[in-house]
């Protein structure tokens, strides 16, 4: 694979320093700054100079070479205190074909030398506000700690512990809807695990236990009947639950996200990162019906097994997860439900 990528680079530029008027001059910049990179030269290496010209150009790089100390220089036909594209008089292009007849350049060179400045900050202006940019290809860890603030987690150190973080900055825009919704929700996850399919059910019924001070107690409380008066040690609600379900898992889906895997912390992280409110969370995963498999006996000769619950070896082994008796014969999906 290195040599893969090690071939198409050099491909690349071969291409770039044979038709160099090909490419933009953005473009040749972030292309010479990874190839100089790569090398661990420094980005003071790359020279632009406009080119000696009176011309009306077609395009914004007119040349690009390598020099020997394993730098490049662009001539450009643009933003240049000479040439066509100069604010200066034109005079002073002039007299720069006067010198280059009598092969002298010192003016040349000391105009170069302002514009060894000036371009780069023209790239670095353009580059501002390209994030994306700056982040791959620089690896500025400012930038990225910028985006994450629109998460709240702004910080590499609250970063550090969380399961796959990396992936969250993909969510921004979800994250940053209020009031917080079940389909904001069912996209989150409906990318996050795919193929699975993906339905919240808001609203779900659930048992909630009366506390016992408040149970109804005959000569205790003065309770009315049709006001504050139940009967039984809980009531039904349907305020604080929500049913996720993943149906049409794949095999290695549906055990990468049973309790104790790191996809069900996955699952976990966020669902209740994007949650305001501490909802009760049941979830169900439906394993696709000719994927799944009849439980078998785990056992090790002359020793305990050890297998983490994600590895194989436990696969259609846990009770209450991932054992049937006879899951060919089942019509139904082969289901299982946890809380999260």
């Amino acid at each position: 694979m290195a040599a893969k990528i090690g071939s198409a680079a050099a491909a690349v530029e071969e291409q770039l320093l044979a038709h160099g008027e090909r490419y933009s001059y953005f473009q040749a910049i972030r292309l010479l700054r990874l190839f100089g990179k790569a090398r661990g030269m420094k980005t003071d290496s790359l020279r632009i100079r406009p080119k000696l010209s009176l011309g009306f150009p077609e395009n914004d790089i007119d040349s690009i070479e390598p020099l020997p100390n394993g730098g490049y220089r662009i001539t450009a036909n643009f933003f240049g205190l000479y040439g066509v594209a100069s604010p200066l008089p034109t005079y002073y292009t002039e007299d720069l074909f006067e010198e280059e007849r009598e092969g002298r350049h010192a003016t040349r060179d000391f105009l170069d030398v302002i514009h060894h400045a000036t371009y780069p900050l023209l790239f670095d202006a353009w580059r501002k506000h390209r994030l994306q940019d700056r982040v791959v290809e620089d690896g500025d860890a400012g930038v990225l700690d910028q985006l994450y603030s629109f998460i709240g987690l702004h910080s590499s150190d609250l970063r550090a512990d969380l399961p796959a973080s990396d992936g969250l900055l993909r969510y921004a825009g979800l994250f940053n809807l209020h009031p917080r919704s079940a389909l904001g929700l069912n996209t989150l996850l409906a990318d996050a695990f795919n193929p699975a399919k993906v339905r919240v059910d808001c609203c779900t019924l659930q048992y909630v236990p009366i506390p016992d001070d408040q149970r109804l107690h005959l000569g205790l409380q003065a309770n009315q009947l049709g006001e504050n008066t139940y009967l039984g040690s809980q009531v039904d609600d349907y305020s604080g639950s929500i049913t996720i379900t993943l149906s049409d898992l794949p095999e290695d889906s549906f055990h990468q996200l049973l309790p104790g895997t790191p996809g069900h912390k996955r699952l976990e992280f966020l669902t209740r990162f994007y949650l305001i409110d501490p909802l009760e969370i049941t979830v169900i995963l439906e394993l696709r019906h000719d994927e799944a498999r009849a439980a078998r006996t785990l056992f090790a000769l002359g020793g305990d097994v050890q297998a983490t619950p994600e590895s194989d070896t436990t696969n259609w082994t846990r009770l209450g997860l991932d054992t049937w008796l006879t899951p060919e014969h089942v019509r139904e999906p082969t289901r299982v439900q946890f809380t999260l």
